[in-house]
């Protein structure tokens, strides 16, 4: 960020802690917080009621469910959720409503601005979706066969810090779009929620694009049922026809996508025109 050059760090720095707590400030204060807050706690009854409906037929299903929960709810659709909820609307909302060009006449660095906003929402989603994972695994410990073992709670903490970095790469995708578009929630729904889904049944490298991706090479190997060896067979002939990356490989790309992302972001705002009433120009 070219920006911070211009100013000493501690005013660069006293900008960006200012945009921070008056973004996360104005979003706790939201309905939008509750609401987002007990959708993502809603799913934590299932192990609860798998727990009192059949005993026996249940009894090994606790990590079975965690894993289950964890990478098909809460990676694969409340990570992204959670972005389109928040992330879309910490540029977009000011750009729909027109006070953009208010808000860049203000003598804050554009990066500032964008970092510090981005790191509310980070730190918000992810307080929503980590206590929500945190939740599911004391719930599964009701099932048989789950308790919290060294084992299982290094398996928590593996998916605790998945799911930091799938909101970063979502939410960097979103942020972008807020500033970019004018309804960045319906292309949001349509990249997230759609264009993965396709990439990701489309044999070849098109699936680079997503950010499921790289979450997902990112996700525990093997946990629970990927340790069969008939499902292991079975990934071993859809990793022939899919392009497969390394852990480390898939780190650094996520942290790459979100990088670029701000970026664009924060040249976006430094060189459009916002016009009042949300229309740019230029």
């Amino acid at each position: 960020m070219g920006e911070i050059r211009h100013q000493s760090a501690p005013r660069y720095w006293a900008h960006l802690t200012g945009a921070f707590m008056q973004t996360l400030v104005m979003t706790m204060r939201r309905w939008r917080m509750i609401l987002a807050s007990l959708v993502a706690l809603a799913p934590v009854t299932i192990p609860l009621m798998l727990a009192f409906l059949s005993e026996h037929e249940f009894a090994e299903s606790g990590s079975k469910t965690f894993v289950m929960l964890t990478e098909h709810l809460y990676l694969a659709a409340m990570a992204p959720l959670l972005a389109l909820f928040f992330g879309t609307m910490l540029l977009g909302e000011d750009v729909e409503a027109g006070t953009i060009p208010y808000i860049l006449t203000r003598p804050i660095p554009r990066s500032a601005l964008v970092l510090g906003r981005f790191g509310a929402y980070l730190s918000v989603a992810s307080a929503i979706l980590l206590t929500a994972i945190g939740a599911a695994f004391g719930a599964c410990t009701a099932l048989g066969g789950f308790s919290a073992s060294g084992a299982n709670l290094m398996l928590l903490a593996h998916y605790a810090g998945v799911a930091v970095l799938a909101l970063m790469g979502y939410g960097a995708v979103a942020v972008c779009m807020g500033a970019l578009l004018k309804r960045p929630i319906v292309f949001g729904v349509l990249f997230m929620f759609f264009w993965q889904r396709v990439a990701n049944v489309v044999p070849g490298a098109i699936d680079f694009l997503t950010i499921d991706k790289y979450v997902s090479t990112l996700s525990p190997k093997l946990a629970t049922v990927r340790a069969d060896p008939y499902i292991r067979s079975a990934l071993a002939e859809l990793r022939a026809e899919h392009i497969t990356l390394s852990g480390g490989f898939a780190f650094v790309m996520l942290v790459l996508i979100t990088a670029a992302l701000l970026g664009i972001t924060c040249f976006v705002l430094r060189h459009r025109e916002y016009a009042q009433g949300g229309a740019g120009a230029g």
